[in-house]
């Protein structure tokens, strides 16, 4: 398992936590926002969401979204799953999360988590998130869903502070439509890996450096920030769906949490 970095906030086992309620797997938070209930959970508001909107981290940590909306419309639909912010079009459209920097600066290691729906079939690029940093720091996910070529298949690469490259590279996997669990985990001395539906997609061929970090410090709205549900970076490829959870770790998720995780969200949705 990798390093982990200090946290300010650990959910208690015997918390069952709001919305989806807190995962078998739920420590050393970075962030998280839940949309599973409308009135605590991370989005309290209408059912329209406008540029400028914030959704609220959970963990403690204080590390709120904001939407950028761009030409993109972005919804609250409280009937999918136990509710999921939503959007079905690609029009440059992200939430972005603060830099992270005092005791999420110089990460060791780190995971994202994602669950939620995909309603209609994925077309081209999807990307789902892009963090980065001033320095090399970079990591990006494109799910990409091609008629005919390239195959569709999902990709991860990742990029530490000093530049070194510990990407995963594509996988071939149709997405299709329903619920989804991505997880993405690297950490010093590890292989960088891909999670889909709770098993273990592709793996990058060589390891983090031991001294290697992330540093993931550019805030938004601009190009190459802390962008989810969406990329600063490539406003005709964002992706569109919807999503009920996602969680931001300081912590390479073992494949064991990874599993648990999936078959403890898959049945909400």
């Amino acid at each position: 398992m990798g390093l982990s970095k200090p946290f300010a906030f650990m959910g208690a086992s015997s918390d069952p936590g709001i919305g989806y309620g807190n995962p078998p797997y739920n420590q050393s938070l970075i962030a998280y926002y839940d949309f599973g209930d409308s009135t605590e959970g991370s989005w309290t508001g209408s059912v329209s969401m406008s540029d400028g909107d914030e959704v609220k981290d959970l963990s403690g940590n204080e590390k709120h979204s904001t939407l950028f909306e761009s030409a993109q419309s972005f919804i609250y639909e409280a009937s999918v799953g136990k509710g999921v912010i939503s959007t079905d079009t690609k029009q440059g459209g992200y939430f972005y999360m603060p830099d992270l920097t005092g005791s999420f600066g110089a990460l060791p290691a780190v995971t994202w988590e994602f669950a939620g729906n995909i309603p209609l079939d994925l077309v081209n690029d999807n990307l789902i998130f892009r963090f980065d940093g001033g320095g090399g720091s970079r990591a990006e996910s494109n799910i990409q869903q091609y008629a005919s070529s390239p195959p569709k298949r999902i990709g991860f690469d990742l990029r530490t502070q000093g530049n070194t490259s510990v990407n995963v590279g594509t996988v071939n996997q149709d997405t299709g439509t329903g619920f989804f669990h991505l997880v993405y985990t690297a950490g010093q001395g590890e292989t960088t890996k891909m999670y889909y539906q709770g098993s273990e997609l592709g793996a990058s061929s060589g390891t983090m450096p031991v001294a290697g970090v992330f540093d993931f410090d550019r805030d938004g709205p601009q190009t190459d920030c802390n962008a989810w549900f969406g990329t600063s970076n490539f406003g005709t490829g964002t992706f569109p769906a919807q999503i009920g959870v996602f969680r931001m770790y300081s912590e390479a998720m073992p494949a064991s949490s990874v599993l648990a995780n999936y078959n403890f969200y898959s049945p909400q949705f």
